[in-house]
């Protein structure tokens, strides 16, 4: 019989998990079992799951900054507790898979006992589980805070999920959590296909159109169909999955409100919930106000566009681009070395990361940095390291010139199919061969392949780069880019290549302001090109 307690003096809901962890028949000193890492079916979820993925990897990746501990991880899971995907600090990643902290593992309470997913879903609220307080031992050098995601429609979609060492203080990481989810939420809500009409209120205007608004979305009807956390909040709609009318959350009409958004007006107007409480609300319609049984009958569907993977992304009509994927295709499906040369800002990094999530999504990753490991007294022992956390992933040497040709040789001949490498180097491979810098030799024995990323003043897709990055920084508002803006833009040097305009252009956005519908010459502040050139 199993008769572990929980720590001194725990909180009811503490109690209540670690009793339903002996109630599954788990016990504290119990050894990892095998098998814990489905791959068939960490693909399926993966697929089942491409929507939270897609709208929470950037979302993730920003948390991951902001927590700032040197020794931690953000984890994502489904709504199972089955972990999707993992970032964080290499050596961290590396023991939390020994204890199947990691992609492919379950981590709910029925086979891992109290922890922060598996007790978060179980409670549908913000969970903290500190060192001891986990059931099992195996997992007590932890701590970890983790907040379910809602799902639109009601339920939940997955958890959020920040663990680290034990000894680490995470007070700050539950409005961070929190926030997170709540934008993650917010995008969820937005892109769904189904719904006639949304309505965007708070008591504070400033926050409308931000992830902390109360958005909602009702069917032709009036019948609530989605809704986010600060909607169910201000509406103080309970349960687990809401069911309630317009009119139900609302004091004004639901037709005054249809009405009011076929006008398509963006000045916001005041509206009263049901429960007292005055908002600043905006409201459109998400189809044709025009009752369907009015309508002509439906043409052929357009056929559904092929879905565009990041590497797909990446192609905008510049024919060194498609050269370099095309070069990218084939080198998949060899097993010698990659390097990929171009000044810094043309997007090395951004391709080596497109093409893990769009091939190798559920391996690991492990960058190196060339310039500051060759320095190092223990470099072999480092790049050693940095080999075994890449098995059947990536290694990506940053810089790679840096390091002595002896150990870029070794490097080189330890690509395979199972454990990719990737360099990258901001030096013209012609450089590299007069200085004698890289070990060509090797590279070119071992089957290498090299691409050329171009400057961005060497590429013809400048107007679609601009474009694209302004629906990256504005994903919620329409922005029209003014031809006039886009031959200034073009006159600038960009010697930063594609991070100088991407940040130059979030900048000019921010100057703008929320309620912007085009990019001019005149919001380009004279300072921010100083390098123009007549």
């Amino acid at each position: 019989m199993n008769n572990a307690t929980p720590p001194a003096s725990p909180s009811a809901d503490l109690n209540a998990s670690w009793s339903r962890s002996r109630g599954h028949g788990l016990q504290t000193d119990q050894p990892l079992p095998d098998g814990l890492h489905a791959r068939a079916d960490l693909n399926d979820r993966l697929e089942a799951n491409a929507r939270l993925l897609t709208f929470s990897q950037p979302v993730i990746e920003n948390l991951y900054r902001q927590i700032d501990s040197p020794a931690s991880t953000v984890l994502l899971t489904d709504s199972q507790g089955l972990i999707l995907s993992a970032i964080g600090d290499n050596g961290f990643l590396d023991r939390a898979a020994r204890v199947a902290l990691s992609p492919g593992a379950e981590w709910s309470e029925a086979i891992m006992g109290t922890n922060a997913i598996g007790t978060a879903l179980v409670s549908s609220d913000i969970v903290a589980i500190q060192g001891t307080e986990h059931f099992l031992e195996r997992n007590r050098f932890l701590t970890c805070v983790a907040t379910p995601i809602f799902a639109p429609t009601g339920g939940i979609a997955g958890v959020l999920d920040i663990s680290t060492d034990a000894r680490a203080n995470l007070s700050h990481a539950n409005a961070l959590l929190r926030t997170t989810a709540e934008c993650i939420e917010h995008r969820l809500i937005e892109s769904l296909d189904e719904g006639f009409l949304t309505i965007r209120f708070h008591p504070r205007a400033e926050l409308i159109g931000s992830p902390l608004e109360g958005l909602t979305v009702f069917d032709e009807g009036g019948r609530l169909l989605a809704c986010n956390r600060a909607a169910r909040a201000l509406l103080k709609l309970f349960g687990e999955y809401p069911d309630a009318s317009c009119d139900e959350c609302f004091g004004t009409e639901w037709q005054r409100l249809v009405d009011w958004a076929a006008l398509s007006q963006p000045t916001p107007f005041p509206l009263r919930t049901n429960q007292g409480r005055t908002c600043v609300a905006r409201a459109s319609l998400r189809q044709s106000p025009v009752r369907r049984s009015h309508l002509p009958a439906p043409a052929a569907p357009a056929p559904t566009p092929a879905h565009r993977s990041p590497l797909d992304a990446f192609n905008l009509g510049d024919p060194h681009i498609s050269s370099a994927l095309k070069t990218l295709a084939q080198w998949h499906d060899e097993t010698g070395p990659l390097l990929i040369e171009g000044e810094t800002g043309t997007g090395k990094r951004h391709l080596v990361l497109a093409y893990h999530q769009s091939l190798l999504t559920t391996t690991a990753l492990i960058s190196l940095d060339c310039t500051a490991l060759a320095a190092s007294p223990a470099l072999q022992v480092e790049t050693d390291h940095a080999l075994h956390q890449a098995s059947g992933g990536i290694l990506y040497l940053i810089d790679c010139d840096a390091l002595p040709l002896a150990e870029q040789s070794r490097l080189f001949s330890t690509a395979s199919r199972r454990t990719r490498i990737i360099a990258a180097t901001r030096r013209p491979l012609a450089t590299l061969h007069r200085e004698q810098a890289l070990a060509t030799s090797t590279f070119e024995a071992c089957g290498g392949r090299s691409i050329h990323l171009p400057a961005l003043r060497e590429r013809t897709d400048f107007d679609a780069l601009v474009r694209r990055f302004v629906r990256s920084a504005s994903p919620d508002q329409a922005i029209y880019v003014c031809p006039d803006a886009l031959a200034l833009l073009r006159r600038h040097t960009w010697p930063g290549n594609l991070s100088e305009l991407n940040n130059r252009l979030r900048l000019i956005l921010a100057l703008m302001g929320d309620n912007a519908g085009q990019l001019c010459p005149e919001d380009i502040p004279e300072e921010l090109l100083e390098q123009v050139t007549d």
